[in-house]
């Protein structure tokens, strides 16, 4: 199977790379003005494409791009963007999207240094990244709900988080991973939890099936799922299900700088007026955008298609709330989940961004 028919694990964003960021974030703010107007041809060094839709809007007037950094190989959390470029729902909002393959840089890097516009992150990164001086804030989640797993072997003796104590983990080196899983192996009922970790340079399944770890971390819907296409049985454990509100977080969300939303909010919100209707259309006709989503990245996912089909079908319903919306956030998505990384020690003394500082519906078509 392909790699790139995989979800993306959370992205590895070492808080050591924050003062990084930070530190060029300062010269890049001079250019972020125009950094926005950039051509596909020379935003080409970060590796990026223009869709290729047409020189002018509905209204006539010529497209203003925007830039919009992917966080992984082509997969199912992309269905809406790729929808959005096929139906011309960007064209319609006078909008040229040039998309930034993922090359390994994190979105953070992208954004502090004027490559990207928006970018896609995992949302316990963004209270780290804003207590180490990156001011950014989620600007639309991708799903409406919260799918992280614990995923242990079926055939394994681990019935409850609690036993995964001192038990090695496979993960990707995220930073919120520590505070996340103990929290719920003490929610479980394991006494001062114990974690180990080795950085995977496989997939979660692989590493489980071939039974070099005891436990991983999944998107359910999508991880899941590839590993049953597999022929790898799991047992899950939704950490939903044991930290409740700290875990009201979404699996992915669109970001864009403080300086962007202020600078550049008509392009931001046009951009997000297309990528809600992508999204909404996905949620509603999977089966057409996950064809849409083979055709443009055909080289990557041709030998895909059962893949693709089997967790688009299962990601799809995540994409919009109860409401029917797509993108909208709360302080809830960030408030539960900045504590318990404070009260693990990840702000490393800083003081920690108010939930209402992580995020804005503003730009959102309901915002």
């Amino acid at each position: 199977m392909s790699r790139s028919a995989r979800r993306r694990p959370r992205r590895t964003t070492a808080l050591a790379a924050v003062l990084t960021i930070v530190a060029v974030a300062g010269a890049a703010a001079c250019s972020s003005a125009s950094s926005s107007t950039q051509s596909a041809g020379s935003a080409g060094s970060a590796g990026s494409a223009s869709s290729g839709t047409a020189s002018s809007g509905t209204s006539g007037k010529p497209l203003k791009q925007l830039r919009i950094a992917l966080d992984w190989t082509p997969n199912v959390d992309f269905l809406g963007i790729y929808a959005a470029i096929s139906n011309g729902y960007f064209t319609k909002e006078g909008i040229d999207p040039v998309i930034i393959p993922y090359s390994g840089t994190p979105g953070e890097t992208l954004l502090s240094t004027g490559k990207a516009d928006l970018a896609l992150t995992y949302p316990p990164n963004i209270p780290a990244y804003r207590a180490g001086g990156l001011k950014y804030r989620a600007v639309a989640g991708l799903a409406a709900q919260n799918t992280i797993d614990i995923a242990v072997l079926k055939s394994s003796s681990y019935t409850s988080p609690a036993q995964l104590s001192g038990q090695l983990y496979g993960g990707f080196g995220v930073p919120s991973d520590p505070a996340i899983l103990k929290a719920v192996m003490a929610k479980a009922g394991a006494s001062n939890p114990v974690y180990k970790e080795v950085v995977l340079s496989t997939s979660a399944y692989q590493a489980l099936a071939s039974k070099r770890v005891a436990y991983s971390v999944m998107f359910g819907g999508v991880d899941d799922v590839t590993a049953e296409l597999q022929g790898a049985q799991l047992r899950l454990f939704p950490i939903k299900d044991y930290l409740g509100a700290a875990a009201s977080f979404p699996d992915d969300s669109l970001v864009a700088t403080d300086a962007e939303i202020a600078g550049n909010a008509a392009a931001l919100r046009a951009g997000l007026a297309a990528l809600s209707a992508g999204y909404t259309w996905s949620a509603k006709h999977p089966a057409q955008a996950e064809q849409i989503l083979i055709k443009a990245n055909a080289s990557a996912l041709a030998h895909s298609q059962n893949i693709i089909v089997a967790t688009g079908n299962a990601t799809a319903p995540t994409f919009l709330n109860s409401a029917g919306q797509w993108g909208t956030l709360s302080d809830a998505s960030f408030a539960g989940v900045t504590q318990l990384l404070n009260s693990a020690g990840l702000f490393k003394g800083k003081t920690p961004p108010a939930a209402s500082d992580d995020y804005t519906n503003t730009l959102l078509p309901q915002g």
